[in-house]
């Protein structure tokens, strides 16, 4: 029998044009949904890449369902998208050399250099691509986050920022992507590697710190180098200074963090918005972070789908194009 009052709850929002959050966290199997009522209880948030926009959905009563009684079909309204002109195969290749070549001759270690890839909307299915993204990811935070007349963002995101439930913070370092047919290499090792030891560096000084790590997890079509992370804190600790310190990672920025930064918004040629930034679930008893990758934001006419990788010194430019195609994937083989 269907949970009644998460559907009723649900079409009313979706009939008043309310902003809205469906959210399954990552090996679970309970979708939550958040409808925005601007109380100040339970919030879900989306922070963007360069920190200049955050955007929350309150709701005093959140309530869930599992996955398997999700049965909802509605049309949701999408505003037309800007035209833009997504780099080509060409273009991105020249970009990622390019990159390599400034890393090899600087400081930087590491830059991820993303894209989007525009696809055509035909009147796809949205809540029937989100339980396609349930069932194909079960490992990652899966999440469909409208906001009416503004922005809408679905996606899977296999990667944990930050989390805190009593005096216990937890993160992740993920970084290194391959097929499973393939072996690791020097690059995806040293890729990860960097961002182990940034994470590190910043939870020095909390109490019994402990890595463990990396094994190799599987993420969709995808291989990746996965690390442990965990410590203690006081009950004057401070969640949002440690959250401002790790983001962006170098999983999603690149090392030296500030340098990296100011590449990609010099070079790049395109604002991320919320891709590559979080996704914050603050409730009363703990408060989680998610990296906002694997997603794609929808317009009546148009898909965007955010895809990028990690480039250092021992990159190839072919290889690069290919695995942010493979990516895609995410979404394009869940889209209905």
């Amino acid at each position: 029998m269907l949970n009644i009052s998460f559907h009723s709850k649900l079409n009313e929002a979706v009939k008043q044009n309310l902003a809205f959050c469906l959210i399954r966290k990552p090996n679970e199997v309970v979708i939550e949904l958040f409808v925005q009522d601007h109380s100040s209880k339970n919030k879900v948030l989306m922070h963007s890449f360069d920190s200049k926009m955050e955007k929350w959905i309150a709701d005093e009563n959140p309530i869930s369902i599992h996955q398997k009684e999700f049965d909802f079909e509605s049309k949701l309204k999408f505003p037309k998208a800007k035209k833009i002109h997504p780099k080509t195969e060409q273009e991105y290749q020249e970009l990622i050399q390019q990159t390599i070549e400034d890393i090899q001759n600087s400081e930087l270690k590491k830059v991820v250099i993303s894209r989007k890839k525009q696809v055509e909307n035909f009147r796809i299915s949205i809540f029937e691509t989100y339980r396609n993204l349930l069932k194909n990811h079960p490992n990652a935070l899966v999440f469909l986050w409208q906001n009416p007349n503004e922005e809408t963002w679905i996606g899977a995101t296999p990667e944990l920022l930050l989390s805190q439930e009593s005096n216990k913070v937890k993160t992740v370092s993920l970084a290194g992507t391959k097929l499973p047919e393939a072996d690791w290499t020097e690059k995806e090792l040293e890729e990860q590697q960097i961002v182990t030891d940034f994470i590190v560096t910043n939870f020095r000084g909390l109490g019994n710190l402990e890595v463990k790590g990396p094994e190799t997890i599987q993420a969709g079509k995808f291989h990746h180098l996965k690390t442990y992370i965990s410590a203690e804190v006081s009950d004057n600790f401070s969640l949002k200074n440690l959250l401002k310190e790790m983001h962006p990672t170098p999983a999603l920025c690149g090392m030296p963090k500030q340098d990296a930064f100011e590449y990609i918004l010099q070079n790049e040629g395109y604002d991320r918005e919320f891709y590559s930034g979080y996704i914050g679930i603050e409730q009363a008893d703990s408060k989680q972070y998610f990296v906002n990758l694997r997603s794609a934001q929808i317009f009546e006419d148009k898909i965007w789908i955010y895809v990028g990788g990690g480039i250092t010194a021992e990159s190839n430019p072919e290889k690069e194009w290919m695995e942010t195609e493979l990516k895609s994937g995410t979404i394009l083989n869940s889209l209905v």
